[in-house]
């Protein structure tokens, strides 16, 4: 009887809970939003040089489980990108956003008046003005001949609302990128590039975006254009001026092996009839040196490419220093663009992954060549140390400062090369791209290296993780496991 009674019991349970699922995935049960689709127009024009106008409308539907009265986004506010005339329309009413976090200045919280009831669409038009001069990566510059936007908090990034089983996102189902600029200027943007027109003395230009690869970019300007090949692909150059001819195939070399190495560890990377394709471009403002003083050279990462701020290219196209900028910019394809670290973890799945390709890179130049390099990087590391104490790999909310985030950058590539030690070239590869292939168009921190590590290697990651992420410094066993060059060969 008893028997009997605790089946019937469990048949019972399992058929309710059977009952409870199958009605999860027809009804919501949290509050929530579908982002349908976004048009984003950018226009420059002669008129108002060093100007970007952009506008974008956001579509919206309520598939939760209660209506909204609010909902927060994230707004590129603030002076970093020269932002201006900021306006917010929801069902053509202008509404005034209001800031929503004391961390995170660019954070806000726009209301919906009437509430936004559940199945019903909300169409937000958010327009402004950038007047950019400096961004710290360097992601957002214009100058009368050319502009660059590659950054993702360039556009409104919504946010999912608080609560249990809720729904949201910062990717749109479907994106259309109208680019609006002089006749004589080259554009770059993700996407499939639809047909032109013209708007009176301009260029009107439409992407097709499948959002679900990369977010938004352009690159355009009056740049001429140079393709070189080489053995493994292609490399396109954009540049103001002709550069010297030995210099870019020097470059081309280089950068079309090391993206090779780069997306066979990674993942693939487009290429044009089988080979690989890389674009480098001048940018039209000098770039902040992410891991150098103010006058060395920087860069920018745009996905499979990479902007080299005029100072590198009087430096040299070929030099050493400026080559590896390039594989660190072009590192971040993957994660960067991809993928995207979260906040607290933009120094290790960020920089460090960024670093850590200059590792790869060098692999596939030959064994001797990742020795090298992981004895250069560790020069480096001790360097940037006595200016400046490495800290957490965790980064906080209010950051570091420069000089910190060149030391516990240096420590984050150097992690790589650990895991890649303890776990095996393979799984470590295994892991990183499982990760992308989890997380595309997302974000990841350490939580899912560690989870995916694991899972590839069978090892027990905790300790590992403990001792680089929060301890600053080396490991002596690490330090031990590798000689330091006495005359680092290759530095920024």
């Amino acid at each position: 009887m008893f028997a009997r009674t605790s089946s019937r019991l469990l048949l019972l349970t399992a058929l309710g809970a059977w009952i409870f699922l199958a009605a999860g995935c027809v009804h919501p049960l949290g509050p929530g939003y579908e982002f349908t689709g976004r048009q984003t127009q950018i226009r420059v024009t002669g008129a108002s040089p060093g100007r970007i106008d952009i506008r974008v409308a956001d579509e919206l539907d309520n598939v939760g489980d209660r209506p909204l009265r609010s909902l927060e986004v994230r707004l590129p506010e603030g002076p970093e990108f020269g932002e201006q005339n900021l306006r917010v329309e929801i069902e053509g009413v202008q509404v005034s956003p209001e800031h929503s976090s004391k961390s995170d200045f660019r954070m806000m919280r726009a209301p919906f008046d009437p509430t936004w009831g559940q199945d019903q669409t909300r169409k937000i038009v958010t327009e402004w003005d950038l007047s950019p001069e400096f961004s710290e990566r360097g992601t957002i510059v214009a100058s009368p001949d050319a502009f660059f936007i590659a950054d993702e908090t360039a556009l409104p990034l919504w946010q999912t609302p608080l609560g249990v089983f809720a729904k949201g996102g910062t990717i749109p189902d479907k994106e259309l990128l109208t680019i609006t600029s002089p006749p004589d200027f080259r554009v770059l943007a993700p996407g499939k590039s639809l047909k032109g027109a013209a708007d009176g003395n301009q260029a009107v230009r439409r992407f097709l975006i499948n959002t679900h690869e990369f977010v938004p970019y352009v690159v355009a300007g009056r740049y001429q254009e140079k393709v070189i090949s080489s053995r493994q692909g292609q490399v396109q150059f954009w540049t103001f001026g002709p550069i010297d001819a030995q210099a870019e195939q020097a470059a081309a070399d280089r950068l079309t092996s090391s993206m090779k190495s780069l997306a066979d560890f990674f993942g693939p990377a487009s290429t044009i009839q089988g080979k690989i394709m890389v674009r480098v471009a001048e940018a039209p403002a000098e770039l902040t040196a992410e891991f150098g003083g103010p006058g060395d050279p920087g860069g920018a990462s745009f996905p499979q490419g990479v902007l080299l701020g005029p100072r590198a290219l009087r430096q040299g196209l070929a030099s050493e220093p400026v080559l590896q900028l390039a594989e660190y910019e072009l590192a971040r394809t993957w994660y960067g663009w991809r993928v995207r670290p979260r906040p607290e973890a933009q120094m290790l799945m960020g920089r460090g992954v960024g670093t850590f390709g200059l590792v790869i890179a060098a692999e596939g130049r030959g064994p001797q060549e990742r020795t090298r390099m992981i004895a250069s990087l560790m020069d480096r590391y001790d360097e940037a140390r006595a200016a400046a104490p490495d800290k957490q790999l965790m980064e906080p909310p209010a950051g570091y400062s420069h000089t910190e985030r060149i030391s516990t950058g240096y420590r984050a590539a150097l992690f790589f090369v650990a895991l890649e030690d303890f776990c095996g070239h393979d799984n470590l590869k295994a892991a990183l791209r499982e990760i992308i292939y989890a997380r595309a168009s997302s974000d990841a921190g350490y939580e899912e290296l560690r989870a995916a590590l694991e899972s590839e290697s069978g090892k027990d990651l905790a300790d590992m993780f403990r001792t680089w992420l929060v301890q600053p410094g080396i490991p002596e066993e690490f330090r031990n496991r590798y000689e330091r060059s006495s005359k680092a060969q290759f530095q920024y």
